[in-house]
Formats: C-alpha cells, sequence, structure tokens
C-alpha cells in the first residue's frame, strides 16, 4: 500500500512539473516577440508656381517615414477616395488626372488615370507610374 502510494505522488507531481514548465513557455518571455508590419500611406503637396509636386508618403509602424515623388502637375491638387471600382486605397485629384495608390502585395503601385477625357472614367486605361516596394504581409492603410 505504501508503493502505491510513493507511486501516486510520484506521478502526480511529475505532471504538475510537466504542466508548469507549459504554462511557462507558452507565456513567454517577451524576447522573439512577433510584431506586425503596418504602413500607412499619405499624401504630401509642395506648391511648385502655378504646379503641385505631388509625393506619396509611407509611414512604417516605428513611425519612419519615406517619401517617394510622383510627379508634378499643373494646378492644386488634393486628396481624395477614389470610386471602388478602382480599387485604390487612396488617391489624389489634380486637374485633368487623378492617381491611385494600388496595393498588391508586396508593392504599392501608383497609376495615373486622366479625367479629363469625358465619360465614365476605366480602371484598365491608368498608367503606371511607380511602384514601391512594402514588406510582405504588412497591412497597408491609408492616413487619414
Amino acid at each position: 500500500m505504501k508503493r502505491l502510494a510513493i507511486v501516486i505522488i510520484g506521478f502526480a507531481a511529475g505532471m504538475a512539473a510537466c504542466s508548469g514548465g507549459q504554462k511557462a513557455a507558452s507565456k513567454g518571455s517577451g524576447s522573439g516577440a512577433i510584431y506586425a508590419k503596418r504602413m500607412m500611406l499619405g499624401w504630401g503637396f509642395q506648391k511648385n508656381n502655378a504646379a503641385t509636386d505631388v509625393f506619396l508618403q509611407a509611414t512604417d509602424e516605428t513611425g519612419a517615414q519615406v517619401s517617394y515623388p510622383v510627379g508634378t502637375y499643373q494646378g492644386d491638387c488634393k486628396p481624395i477616395s477614389p470610386a471602388a471600382e478602382m480599387k485604390a486605397i487612396t488617391g489624389v485629384a489634380c486637374p485633368g488626372i487623378e492617381l491611385h495608390a494600388v496595393v498588391q502585395d508586396p508593392e504599392v503601385i501608383i497609376l495615373k488615370m486622366r479625367t479629363d477625357t469625358g465619360g465614365t472614367p476605366d480602371p484598365m486605361a491608368r498608367e503606371e507610374i511607380q511602384r514601391i516596394k512594402i514588406p510582405g504581409g504588412a497591412a497597408v492603410e491609408a492616413s487619414t
């Protein structure tokens, strides 16, 4: 009987030791933590006489920002929310054109569309101006 009690106590102690080790491993110590990549896209404008220099500004989750020049356009430009059929997360309207930022992992593609041709704009008639690499799997959002 004494032997049976010793075996049961030993078994219970072994199980407690094993489960305690599992709990500690599952909580982690903070090292090796995986942080999600995140990119916020916005637009920058610099007036240049009768034209406007346009920049795409990409800010990551650490606050680091990179500015990509995408061209100089006549008149005033302003940020817009492109039509849903354009599949763009943000855009810019300048007289006669629109710029759209389209995310296709792992890139943001800047497309230019003429709006002064009359009729309904065609998403397939856009011209690619630039591609910007982003971290694979990053969540890309338009800044407000």
